[in-house]
């Protein structure tokens, strides 16, 4: 082993850093735990080496060993520790459950999935707002190890299709509406052209004809069949697949990425520890459960923390968010930056007491200096924070540390996330310095299992030897910190000059009128693209396109003033707030504030 270790050394000092040794580990005959020892020891010898030759490759050990649990096992040590704690609140449904409660409704209705001869590795679809019956449906089908589709509840009819096709979905949990949404009319429909589609299941008062009525399911089981479920949960192992998650889709059709119960247990523990969770912290979930974010951040990480969560609406409204912090003294809640500075606003207009408000993280897309400033002065309270991950990542692979220095979480998005490796590299995946932008790169217990039925994609995404390219471009500090400078396919090529939205967005908040910037790209005959910058102004606030060119000269290069100006009161945005830019340059096209891009004859 030594030889083997002294071996690999010489591999990585001669310069070979794109570890293809990682290729001869597989044929080692170690047993698992002397393979990951020998794998953590020449991690640790590499990074040690790249750090002494200063390229950006790092792997963080972490203080706290991985969990190597289920997300069933996590329950049921929950409810051991604390099983009269309330675990759930739902403001909408006016419900409050404690642990104890939880796991009983969670082995009720997997014992009820049982019967309707779900097994483990079916795929059970979720298609839902934030309901107490979401949280409780998840947490039963991983006790039986059933493998959740989680599914966009504004997803409309060809899209719900393309999900239950694409994964063979098996059954599906829905409510009968939320908004405009019929979902037993869909769910009826799709039935006729999903053949493995075998079992609709509704809550709602009534029954739906054609369906299953959920509390009919999680009361079918007999005490027995119940109890038996918790003396099955060492049959799921905590590689198994537990959740398959739709990417956005935004340049094309959404890709199936599945995550294992490992990914999640940890970096739901992990998170908690960075942000310095308590059990006495509640949480107001405005994030929606279906997506990554709300799924490790909401549901999951109260049962390594023992505190509440509560469910301020079905999907986020920024009023009744500020009225579930006032009402339940939450001291902790999430949002992307469109969502905060929709909580900004509505904070100005309302003053509601939200003093017992204490920590926020921001995720889902890069926040700029100006956003943090204003949650603190507005919002009151000191310790925002941020999270950078991909669905592929399980949400999170930085993270701010609570209580580390201001400019770090205002100019970062956290440090790297503990049992994780990261280098950034070239366009060649050669590995760059510390300091220099490249494509970020990451290997950890967090990293997908790949894309559903999708080789394609996921040997693009991941390499032979553990890498998940993220294609977002980066810069890693030395002390472990990163900056993005943005997403490789939104970079602006203009007359050869490549430039990242980002940095010229960011400069643009500075201005005392505008409360949101988003760059994209324009066509330019001469130039290849154009810079076209979309504005959002604070309420009642005015400014003509001079002015804001005239702020811009002589603080940022010529080539990043933008040539078009437009003033816009909202942007097309995902159901999680992120912006989708692809749509925004559509509409600006379509009205003419751009040239449109010529068609490729």
């Amino acid at each position: 082993m030594l030889v083997l270790f002294k071996s690999v050394s010489r591999y990585v000092v001669s310069g070979i850093l794109n570890h293809q040794y990682s290729r001869c580990f597989s044929l080692l005959h170690f047993n698992f735990k002397e393979r990951r020892q020998f794998r953590r020891l020449n991690i640790q010898a590499r990074v040690n080496l790249s750090h002494a030759i200063k390229v950006a490759h790092m792997y963080n050990p972490g203080e706290s060993p991985i969990l190597y649990k289920t997300i069933g096992q996590l329950l049921s040590e929950a409810v051991a520790i604390w099983p009269e704690r309330t675990c759930i609140v739902s403001i909408p449904q006016n419900v409050r459950l404690t642990f104890t409660q939880i796991l009983q409704r969670a082995d009720s209705l997997a014992a009820g999935f049982k019967k309707l001869n779900l097994k483990k590795g079916d795929r059970l679809g979720i298609w839902g707002p934030n309901d107490l019956e979401w949280i409780v449906t998840f947490l039963a089908a991983s006790r039986i190890g059933l493998i959740v589709v989680a599914i966009n509840p504004a997803y409309q009819y060809d899209e719900l299709v393309y999900c239950l096709q694409k994964v063979d979905v098996k059954a599906i949990v829905s409510p009968e509406k939320f908004k405009t949404q019929n979902y037993p009319k869909m769910l009826l429909a799709a039935k006729k052209v999903c053949p493995t589609l075998e079992h609709i299941i509704i809550y709602s008062p009534d029954h739906v004809t054609g369906t299953h009525r959920f509390a009919e399911v999680e009361v079918s089981a007999t005490k027995a069949e119940v109890d038996a479920i918790n003396a099955e949960q060492d049959k799921i192992s905590c590689h198994d697949e537990c959740t398959i998650q739709f990417t956005s889709g935004s340049t094309g059709r959404s890709k199936a990425t599945i995550l294992s119960h490992l990914s999640l247990v940890n970096n739901s523990k992990e998170s908690a520890r960075r942000a310095n969770i308590t059990i006495e912290n509640k949480i107001c979930l405005n994030m929606p459960l279906y997506h990554a974010f709300g799924m490790v951040m909401g549901q999951l990480l109260v049962f390594h923390t023992g505190n509440t969560l509560v469910i301020e609406e079905h999907s986020f409204d920024p009023v009744k968010t500020l009225k579930t912090i006032a009402q339940e003294k939450c001291a902790i809640t999430y949002g992307t930056p469109t969502m905060w500075v929709n909580l900004i606003e509505a904070q100005q207009r309302l003053q509601l007491p939200i003093d017992s408000l204490q920590a926020g993280i921001t995720g889902g897309a890069p926040a700029s200096s100006e956003l943090f400033k204003r949650i603190r002065d507005v919002l009151g309270f000191n310790d925002i924070m941020s999270i950078y991950g991909l669905t592929e990542t399980t949400a999170i692979v930085f993270q701010s540390i609570r209580g580390e220095d201001k400019y770090l979480t205002e100019t970062t998005v956290g440090h790297l996330a503990n049992h994780t490796e990261t280098m950034i590299v070239d366009e060649n995946g050669v590995t760059v310095p510390f300091g220099k932008p490249g494509e970020l790169w990451i290997r950890a217990y967090s990293t997908m299992l790949g894309y559903w039925d999708d080789e394609e994609n996921t040997k693009k995404t991941l390499t032979k030897d553990g890498w998940l390219k993220t294609g977002d471009q980066f810069v890693l500090q030395e002390n472990g910190y990163a900056i993005v400078v943005g997403r490789l396919k939104d970079m602006i090529i203009r007359g050869g000059e490549n430039i990242f939205p980002k940095e010229i967005e960011d400069f643009l908040m500075t201005h005392p009128k505008v409360i949101q910037a988003q760059i994209i790209g324009a066509y330019d005959k001469v130039y290849g693209e154009e810079l076209c910058a979309c504005i959002q102004l604070r309420d009642s606030a005015k400014m003509i396109k001079e002015e804001l060119i005239d702020y811009c000269k002589g603080k940022i290069a010529h080539f990043k003033i933008p040539r078009y100006v437009q003033f816009v009161n909202e942007y097309p945005k995902t159901n999680t707030g992120k912006i989708q830019k692809f749509r925004l340059r559509e509409q600006m096209e379509d009205s003419n504030v751009i040239p449109k891009t010529p068609k490729l004859s």
